[in-house]
């Protein structure tokens, strides 16, 4: 098992970002030549599906590889094309990922063990649905758990971010905010790269963002 998780984490680490040629050269320069244990695919599949290692999980229970699993798509009542986010394989992977960055414990705040997003930044080139998995992603947030979205443009300053954040919290104490009628909330930012970059090489509007994180 230790095996199993070393590996899946090493190709994560190492070659999550890849796109589909290099990983599937570094499912076969580098993991199979040292060995390692890993998922049965044929030669055929590995040809036609372009199947690697990254199309694989571990599962627990059965102390083996488990191909990912599409869950299946149950259409709303009204359909809305504009607004339909359908699961896929890649959109689940990045879910998953997602969720363990939410498990980990925040040294921050020691005795809060919810599963919140903990400033989780979500990378990838234009076209491969990391806004639809993250609204995927925050509809099975609890009750509890507001959502706002943000999103920032070439035109986005500090001021147009810091009313946004204003307009959704209310004054606890002197210097402590938080959302209205004593719920939670997360902050979609999309797309943290778009400020416009100043003369000395500055995107002014990410550094009150990081500010507020910090």
């Amino acid at each position: 098992m230790f095996e199993l998780y070393f590996v899946y984490c090493l190709a994560w680490a190492f070659a999550g970002l890849f796109e589909i040629e290099d990983r599937q050269k570094f499912h076969r320069e580098i993991l199979e030549k040292s060995g390692a244990p890993l998922p049965t695919i044929s030669a055929a599949r590995a040809q036609t599906e372009k199947e690697t290692i990254f199309d694989y999980c571990v599962n627990y229970e059965t102390k083996s590889w488990k191909y990912w699993e599409v869950p299946d798509w149950q259409p709303p009542k009204r359909i809305q094309f504009s607004q339909l986010l359908i699961p896929t394989a890649d959109s689940v992977r990045a879910e998953f990922i997602m969720d363990r960055v939410a498990a980990l414990p925040d040294v921050r705040h020691k005795f809060r063990h919810e599963n919140y997003l903990k400033n989780t930044l979500l990378v990838g080139g234009n076209g491969t649905a990391k806004t639809s998995v993250v609204l995927m992603y925050s509809q099975k947030f609890p009750e509890r758990m507001l959502f706002k979205r943000i999103n920032f443009s070439s035109a986005t300053e500090p001021r147009n971010f810091q009313d946004s954040i204003d307009a959704e919290v209310e004054r606890k104490q002197a210097r402590v905010f938080a959302p209205f009628n004593g719920k939670d909330m997360t902050v979609f930012i999309d797309d943290l790269s778009m400020p416009f970059v100043n003369a000395w090489g500055d995107q002014i509007t990410l550094e009150i963002t990081r500010q507020l994180i910090d």
